[in-house]
């Protein structure tokens, strides 16, 4: 069985609790973890260390998972693949697609498209 990324979990930590919401704010900018760290004012080390703690997830994991609801609502809304993929930080429609595609399991431009009814048992007759 594959447990789908639909949470996000948050951290408790004030400092960390902001970062995540800056982060969700900011899904574009090119996080890292030096980034972060440096927003915290913090070493890289101590931060993937209380960020595990804290979320149960690694930073690079809790990233994705945070690019990818945001992908989800904007994919919901109709803006394109490639719209979304650059917003959201994305070197290219074709990086982006195979993280969704890997984590998903379907092509984001088909992700919210109704199922095809040409296997169905009703269009038999």
């Amino acid at each position: 069985i594959s447990v789908l990324p639909f949470n996000l979990p948050e951290p408790e930590a004030p400092a960390l609790l902001a970062l995540c919401r800056q982060i969700q704010a900011e899904p574009g900018t090119r996080w890292t973890t030096a980034l972060a760290a440096s927003q915290l004012n913090i070493s890289e080390r101590t931060l993937l260390r209380h960020f595990r703690q804290q979320t149960g997830l690694a930073f690079s994991e809790w990233l994705r998972r945070a690019r990818l609801m945001e992908a989800l609502n904007r994919l919901a809304q109709g803006q394109s693949v490639l719209r979304v993929a650059l917003d959201l930080g994305y070197e290219s429609h074709s990086a982006f697609s195979a993280m969704f595609r890997r984590t998903l399991g379907v092509a984001p431009s088909d992700y919210f498209q109704p199922e095809s009814l040409s296997g169905n048992a009703f269009n038999s007759a």
